[in-house]
């Protein structure tokens, strides 16, 4: 792909201005979809953050999958009766950061693509969901972003030196924000490598992954012995929220969700994958790799958790630059890609802005609902049962938000019952609990990625 034309002053200032104002909004739209209470994971990060006492309690107790550790630090220090929309403002904020970084790489190729590149990262409705909650992917994706930039940046000058410096902090940010970022840098890797051994040679190619990579890898062996170590000496070892055995239809069923709530509908990836090998820039290794490599080595090797979408993330924002810059391109090139690319678009816009509304209206269910429905029965506190125990830290956070007096009660004859469900796994209806009669007075069921279905139920005064 040629170079983009140099732009005045006054280009660069209304292309400043436009992303920032884009940016503004996808802040605001974080912002709305981060209202509610906190949902199952952010609800158990929250409450282990607070059991745990100390940041060094963050590192070496909580062995444990749900322990995003820069979100358990900030979680931890916010405190656990802070309004949910603090606790999630670390994602919140780093996700919104994530759009200028994006529309940054972008620019290399064009303004228009900058604008688009923008625009995909603030309406992507995969990427707001991940923004709004207190969950460290966010932070991760912030970190993922920022490298493929820097590493961008210097394939397309590798007489520069190599940025490892800026590499070795983005994995130390991203592996501490989540674990996925490994899978990011191991792509990183590849995609260094292939586009150094495209242009120089196998012999200079890895001379010169291994000078950018050696100290992010060293960095990130010894968070991995840190962890290694903690489990190791912990009596539980290391724990698994879920895990779930490899299964083809929900491995195709995350692939389909990551589609769908990061460009809109599923055909439009291999539409922009097709047209992207066209414009021959030099992402479209990187989309292969993470878009494609990543799914297939998961389902190869029968890897446990393979049907959530979330495990795949670090695809999303290579696909997103790859169809921001490519389209831009198709669109001033021959006539008959002009109404695909308006379809795409037509598309992306659609599924984005109905999704976002539905996240922002729903709330992933907002299970603080079910707080502030006791607060009205039951002013002075309430004694809850729960049919599921991993349902206490959703109450129990919730009410520390609200401060409002709750006790999980052991009695199965409690006044209220709070009852959670995953996916359509039915209520019981009626619910009837020693020989009593209990009727519904709140209820959340989530449209979007995260949450879980619950209803909370009541004794007939």
């Amino acid at each position: 792909m040629p170079p983009p034309s140099p732009m005045t002053t006054w280009q660069r200032r209304g292309i400043s201005t436009t992303i920032a104002l884009i940016t503004l909004a996808g802040l605001a739209l974080r912002i709305l979809a981060a209202r509610g209470g906190l949902w199952l994971d952010e609800a158990w990060s929250a409450v282990v953050a607070q059991d745990v006492g100390t940041p060094a309690g963050v590192f070496v107790r909580i062995n444990h999958d749900n322990n995003h550790h820069l979100n358990s630090l900030w979680l931890q220090w916010v405190g656990s009766t802070a309004p949910p929309l603090l606790q999630r403002a670390l994602s919140i904020v780093t996700g919104a950061a994530t759009i200028p970084i994006a529309a940054a790489i972008a620019l290399r190729r064009g303004p228009a693509a900058a604008i688009l590149a923008a625009i995909a990262f603030a309406m992507s409705p995969f990427l707001g969901t991940l923004g709004s909650e207190a969950r460290g992917y966010a932070p991760m994706l912030l970190a993922w972003v920022a490298a493929i930039g820097v590493a961008d940046r210097w394939l397309a000058d590798p007489a520069a030196s190599p940025p490892a410096t800026a590499i070795a902090l983005a994995a130390v940010f991203g592996c501490l924000s989540q674990a996925t970022m490994v899978f990011g840098l191991t792509a990183l890797g590849i995609w260094v490598a292939l586009e150094r051994w495209r242009l120089a040679g196998l012999q200079r190619a890895m001379q010169a992954t291994l000078r950018l990579f050696v100290p992010a890898a060293t960095l990130v062996l010894l968070l991995i012995a840190i962890a290694w170590t903690a489990a190791a000496t912990s009596r539980a070892g290391f724990q698994f929220g879920a895990r779930e055995p490899h299964d083809a239809a929900k491995w195709l069923l995350a692939l389909e969700q990551l589609w769908t709530w990061s460009v809109g509908f599923w055909v439009i990836a291999p539409l922009v994958v097709l047209s992207a090998w066209k414009a021959r820039d030099r992402l479209i290794s990187l989309v292969l790799l993470s878009a494609v490599g990543l799914p297939l080595a998961v389902a190869l090797l029968a890897l446990p958790n393979s049907g959530a979408a979330r495990y795949y993330i670090i695809a999303v924002p290579p696909l997103l630059l790859m169809a921001s810059t490519t389209l831009p391109a198709l669109w001033t090139g021959r006539r008959r890609w002009r109404l695909p690319v308006l379809v795409v678009g037509a598309v992306f816009c659609w599924k984005a802005i109905d999704r976002d509304m539905a996240l922002v209206g729903n709330l992933r269910g907002d299970p603080s609902r079910a707080i502030r429905t006791l607060v009205a029965v039951a002013p002075d506190g309430a004694a809850v049962s729960v049919a599921l125990s991993r349902s206490t830290a959703i109450l129990r956070a919730a009410a520390r938000s609200e401060r409002y007096p709750l006790t999980i009660a052991d009695s199965p004859c409690a006044p209220f019952r709070f009852i959670e469900r995953d996916g359509d796994n039915p209520f019981p209806d009626p619910l009837v609990r020693c020989g009593r009669l209990y009727a519904e007075i709140a209820r959340g069921d989530p449209t979007g990625l995260s949450g879980s279905h619950w209803r909370l139920y009541a004794l007939p005064r």
